[in-house]
């Protein structure tokens, strides 16, 4: 059941409000500074002022708020009217299904990076058990995470040059209980490791000059080196492409998120890098260019996902 509207006058008074009171005062707040989906932050962060989930939160919207919670709250309301991310005041946020632990030395886990785990659980539903995964740029550790866990029989090496990025993961591996299956290195990219039947990335992919238009929130508090590339965005997967050949195993597939104008310039750079290879453009939710896909030796696969731009190139 959706959370009932509150208009000003149906909302109570503020000393010894309802939680309905609380919610509806400190949307109003975050709407006034311009933060999206308000009402959902308001809602995410009382629920963990109160220590509930959001669904209990919104089943007791009639109770009082607590005493014990009014400061915690009014603390967490301030601190994001200050354009911090309400995922580093929680600590946490939601992907694929799992609680992951969100710091300031990574990057937030995004809804749209959850195709790359799609795609590739598909390619290792093909692959068959014992398979092999690189997770390059890890961060949070978010997609070895969720890769690791939908498919046990597979072990993910998950790399990050970033020690801060990999202390987070490593609470994220150890928290869910993948440690026997998910391996962390420091390094950048493929550098000193093996062949791999997957290697899947979220590597930078933002401009130089998109940097300044980006939200406070990212640009105030997000790591800057895990967000942007370069002049043209493509910096970092272009040298992904490059090194793969000698890590990718020729019956294996390469899967990267990219910007949504990307598609024509990495799809260049994955046929100087694999010459012949099945080349693939999958697009998210929204219709957008969202992810590249190269497999040097199979065909290319029939997707729920749209394939803007696919085809085989020789």
């Amino acid at each position: 059941m959706s959370a009932p509207h509150i208009t000003p006058r149906e909302a109570p008074s503020t000393a010894g409000g309802t939680i309905a009171r609380a919610v509806y005062d400190a949307a109003r707040r975050f709407e006034a500074e311009g933060i999206d989906d308000a009402r959902l932050e308001a809602e995410l962060l009382l629920a963990h002022a109160l220590g509930v989930s959001r669904g209990a939160l919104l089943a007791r919207l009639a109770d009082v708020l607590s005493e014990e919670a009014t400061p915690t709250f009014a603390a967490y309301v301030r601190r994001r009217r200050r354009r911090e991310p309400s995922a580093f005041i929680t600590g946490s946020r939601e992907f694929y299904g799992m609680d992951l632990r969100c710091a300031p030395g990574a990057l937030i886990p995004r809804p749209e990076t959850e195709l790359l785990v799609d795609l590739t659980l598909a390619e290792l539903h093909e692959s068959g058990d014992g398979a092999r995964v690189a997770d390059v740029g890890t961060g949070t550790g978010a997609v070895a995470c969720a890769v690791a866990a939908h498919a046990p029989a597979t072990r993910v090496v998950a790399t990050d040059a970033s020690a801060a990025a990999l202390r987070v993961a490593r609470q994220n591996i150890e928290r869910h209980g993948l440690a026997d299956r998910v391996a962390l290195v420091r390094t950048d990219l493929l550098r000193g490791l093996g062949r791999f039947d997957v290697i899947v990335a979220n590597l930078p992919y933002v401009t130089e000059s998109a940097w300044a238009g980006l939200a406070p929130e990212i640009r105030g508090h997000e790591p800057r080196q895990a967000l942007v590339a370069g002049p043209s965005g493509t910096e970092a997967i272009e040298r992904l492409l490059a090194e793969a050949p000698a890590h990718l195993a020729p019956s294996g597939a390469l899967l990267a998120e990219i910007g949504e104008s990307q598609a024509g310039r990495l799809r260049a750079a994955a046929v100087r890098a694999f010459p012949g290879a099945a080349v693939d453009v999958r697009c998210d939710l929204a219709g957008r260019d969202r992810a590249l896909i190269v497999r040097p030796q199979a065909r290319m696969r029939d997707s729920p996902h749209c394939r803007r731009s696919a085809q085989r190139v020789r």
